[in-house]
């Protein structure tokens, strides 16, 4: 009586609408029916095998087959990282996360299977290339609109984004991994229910800068087919460093490295520093420069490794040899908010030397060249008034102009310049109980940084306010709509209630996302003239690092 009991249940347990077992050539996988939605949870997959010791900087290595039936439950596995502590914490710095991290989640509607493939949504992760994972959110609210959202982990701070050049440190072994990924996604998400031809790759922060790099790649060619941008690009000043081997060299020195100026020894020293030193000193969530320390690299072809950029993105964008694919890109309209963090401390800096405030992308030829500029921000976002509690508004516009606003417009209307596919614009404006709560709410009243996505995915907050609601449901709508359709308004509904029209440069729509939809025109159009004129002049483009002498710069 026992084994029958036993047999039944196993049997309903496998065949019951609950659970749906996936067959792949590397192992089964068993995902669960969601408890609230129409799809199922496949967490903690392997999609590639992150390599150790001498080798933890190159390439991934292919996914380790498994034997059985893997109950796909692993919800919180995260890459190595560690959380950040006030400065006179007497915390220990504890190391989170695992070396074997290279996993993925899936969230497969139930209406999806072989015989019936729906569009994929991939979603990069953000966290300043030094923190964040792929369980940062959940996907419920984009996979009840039936198309199959994927998000995975990556590897983080120095062993993700370290940069040198040499065979052991090639550099962007982060976007390896996230090439990994698409090419696990391609082969693969059929068993699902995906379909590998309708691959939309999302990102937001700086999961959108490295989307962009990826999208602008020869590696990722016949791997993606759309591409959602939120506060983020490839032209954003964060999206690649362009001088990798002095951030090691840096890092190194804090670390204890006796600087020989000699690139062997660089080398050797970060290969065998301890992984929680590495992970302590990625962290730089506020830098002045408009960056983050890290980012990806220009890579040079090191033996048969596959690069990802060997080019500066702008350069690829203007030669237009990329594969070119429909775009729905924006930011919010106060992105600056972010920064308000630092406001007490960096309003005095700024009045002292406003130099080390410009974006770390713009490289003047002359001391004058770059006060003249200076005196232009100053004028445009202060009013010539020094910069106070009571000229907050502008720290917070110069902010949402200098590092998001300016290269995400500018990545917009290169790819509606080069490309015939369409684009779609737009700017969120919404704030609710799920927006940033910052140190000025009372006063102003905006969108910051990444905000929209707060609104598409759940980041473990709760709302039960209407607005909250109508608004996410609208933008998972137009959202997946855009996956499905190549059109966010393929459909109209109470909540959505026009057409959101194509950008181009003639005619500079966009849709405002707000209370509720606007259609609008010329969006950031003045501002955008003030950088871009600057940008023009003294862009500074990436190069492929060399791995010579380091250079002895602070």
């Amino acid at each position: 009586m026992f084994w029958i009991l036993v047999f039944s249940l196993f049997i309903g347990n496998v065949f019951s609408e609950d659970v749906r077992i996936v067959s792949l050539d590397i192992g089964d996988l068993r995902g669960e029916k969601y408890w609230n939605g129409d799809f199922y949870e496949f967490y903690g997959v392997p999609y590639a095998t992150a390599p150790t010791e001498r080798d933890k900087f190159k390439a991934p290595l292919p996914v380790k087959p498994w034997e059985g039936i893997k109950d796909a439950k692993e919800q919180y596995i995260s890459c190595e990282q560690i959380y950040l502590l006030d400065d006179d914490s007497d915390e220990e710095i504890i190391l989170d996360g695992m070396e074997d991290c290279l996993t993925m989640n899936l969230f497969v509607p139930k209406v999806a299977n072989e015989d019936n493939l729906v569009p994929v949504l991939v979603y990069i992760h953000s966290g300043a290339y030094s923190g964040g994972s792929g369980n940062m959110a959940k996907f419920n609210y984009l996979a009840r609109h039936d198309i199959l959202v994927v998000s995975f982990n990556y590897r983080l701070g120095f062993k993700g984004f370290a940069c040198l050049g040499t065979e052991e440190i090639p550099g962007n072994a982060a976007l390896k991994d996230q090439l990994a990924a698409l090419k696990f996604i391609n082969k693969y998400i059929s068993k699902f229910g995906g379909d590998p031809k309708k691959v939309t790759l999302a990102g937001f922060s700086v999961g959108a800068s490295m989307a962009e790099i990826l999208a602008l790649s020869k590696a990722t060619n016949g791997l993606i087919d759309k591409l959602i941008l939120e506060s983020g690009s490839a032209l954003s000043p964060f999206a690649v460093n362009r001088d990798p081997i002095n951030t090691a060299k840096n890092l190194a020195i804090s670390m204890g490295y006796n600087n020989t100026e000699k690139i062997e020894d660089l080398n050797e020293f970060l290969l065998n520093a301890p992984i929680k030193d590495l992970a302590v000193k990625s962290k730089n969530f506020y830098l002045t420069n408009s960056t983050f320390g890290l980012a990806p690299c220009i890579e040079n072809v090191i033996g048969t490794a596959e690069p990802i950029l060997t080019e500066s993105p702008l350069i690829i964008f203007h030669k237009g040899g990329y594969e070119k694919i429909p775009v729905l890109t924006g930011f919010s309209n106060m992105e600056g908010i972010s920064r308000t963090i630092k406001f007490d401390e960096w309003s005095d800096l700024m009045n002292e030397k406003f130099a080390d405030f410009l974006p770390a992308d713009l490289a003047f030829d002359n001391d004058k060249s770059r006060n003249d500029f200076i005196n232009k921000v100053k004028k445009y976002y202060f009013k010539d008034e020094e910069v106070t509690h009571d000229t907050v508004q502008g720290y917070i516009d110069y902010f949402s102009d200098s590092m998001f606003k300016y290269g995400i417009m500018k990545s917009a209307k290169l790819h509606a310049m080069k490309s015939k596919k369409p684009v779609f614009l737009y700017e969120f404006s919404y704030v609710g109980r799920l927006s940033f709560k910052h140190y000025f709410m009372d006063r102003i009243k905006g969108a910051s940084h990444r905000d929209q996505t707060s609104y598409l995915l759940d980041f473990f907050e709760f709302t039960n306010e209407a607005d909250d609601m109508n608004t996410r449901d609208r933008m998972t709508a137009m959202w997946s709509d855009f996956v499905k359709y190549e059109d966010p308004t393929a459909y109209e509904s109470l909540l959505i209630d026009l057409k959101w029209p194509r950008y181009t440069n003639d005619k500079q729509d966009y849709l405002e996302i707000g209370n509720t939809l606007k259609k609008k025109k010329d969006l950031f159009q003045n501002e955008f003239k003030l950088w871009d004129e600057v940008y023009e002049k003294y862009y500074w483009h990436p190069m492929p690092v060399v791995a010579k002498k380091t250079v002895n710069k602070k």
